[in-house]
């Protein structure tokens, strides 16, 4: 399940349009404690709240994530810290998506059904692809890049999609070529350990080539990476006892909506169980699927309309519904009023919003 948490917010509230899921920040804490800086200070210098430290699955404001980057690159002198960070992440960062991309039959697959789902939990990342009978292109750019600097969070976000690749083809086909938005810096190591391939800097825009024959690759994750992805997202950062069934299930659900492919059997494999011991053991707390997925889109559905601007009929289709209508209809069965009528509630500065 995923909560929202409130940053530093500008007059005119551009920041809430923008989040992405705090699950991108895995190893950030230790790799600021190892180059001798503390990152309690950090996250309350720009705004951040320490439970971010402590959950993956909370949302929060894009631009404060871009602003905490750039701060540690300054604070612990690392000019190359957002690529150092990516190089220790990769899958685990998506949460239970990545579990849903390692079921994938094809690594085009897999990229297809991480398209669907970006713009819903990473708000404000902007993916363009490419291909043609040589090379497949990844090419990123965020949103707000002419309002933060975004120099930690371009390198940390093309070295994330490598390590994921990887992990679901291996790494016989690795990249041909990366290009980066940045000034070439004194220090390349960090960079040559990333991108096993050519990197530019001062380029024009952010991009990560590969041969056009990985998208055909199969998936091929080893089953000791598919146990860590999962240990991860049914555990959250604690890594003690498993989150409640209910909470695994909403993750799953939060993941797989965008999608199109969240239903019983889906969510079922994702969380390890078969379809009707699920609905049993659901059932036993007094919960069903159906109520759980009714859950999971309310709550999708009030955060997206108080905290973004995305489009009425992208987010019906993002949380399942055949089209605007039959979202409209069942919002407004569930909170006595039309989407619309709650986004202008929310943003209204004369009402405290709706609850």
């Amino acid at each position: 399940m995923n909560d929202f948490v409130q940053g530093p917010v500008p007059e005119d509230d551009r920041v809430m349009n923008y989040f992405v899921r705090s699950g991108s920040l895995s190893g950030f804490s230790e790799l600021v404690r190892e180059l001798g800086q503390e990152p309690e200070r950090l996250f309350r210098e720009v705004g951040l709240s320490q439970a971010v430290l402590h959950s993956p699955d909370l949302y929060i404001p894009y631009m404060a994530m871009a602003e905490l980057l750039h701060l540690a690159a300054i604070r612990c002198d690392a000019p190359d810290f957002g690529v150092r960070l990516g190089s220790r992440q990769g899958l685990e960062v998506l949460g239970a998506l990545g579990s849903c991309l390692c079921l994938q039959a094809t690594v085009g697959d897999a990229i297809y059904l991480l398209q669907k789902n970006m713009d819903f939990h990473a708000r404000g990342l902007i993916l363009e692809f490419a291909t043609d009978a040589s090379r497949f292109e990844i090419r990123l750019a965020f949103a707000f890049a002419t309002e933060v600097h975004c120099e930690q969070l371009n390198a940390l976000t093309l070295a994330v999609f490598t390590q994921g690749l990887a992990q679901l083809h291996g790494t016989d086909l690795p990249p041909l070529e990366v290009g980066l938005q940045i000034q070439k810096p004194e220090r390349t190591q960090a960079y040559a350990q990333a991108f096993p391939c050519q990197v530019r800097f001062d380029q024009a825009i952010n991009l990560l080539s590969f041969p056009s024959a990985l998208l055909e690759r199969p998936v091929e994750v080893e089953q000791r990476r598919r146990n860590h992805l999962t240990l991860q997202w049914r555990t959250g950062w604690q890594r003690q006892t498993p989150i409640s069934l209910t909470r695994q299930v909403e993750s799953a659900i939060d993941a797989l909506l965008p999608t199109g492919e969240c239903n019983l059997t889906m969510v079922a494999k994702l969380v390890e169980m078969h379809p009707r011991s699920l609905q049993q053991r659901l059932q036993a707390m007094n919960s069903s699927f159906t109520q759980t997925l009714k859950s999971a889109r309310l709550r999708l559905a009030k955060h997206h309309l108080t905290s973004s601007n995305i489009d009425l009929t992208t987010l019906a289709l993002n949380l399942g519904f055949a089209d605007p209508t039959a979202f409209s209809r069942a919002f407004k069965q569930w909170t006595g009023v039309s989407p619309r009528k709650w986004r202008q509630m929310a943003s209204s500065p004369e009402t405290a919003g709706p609850e």
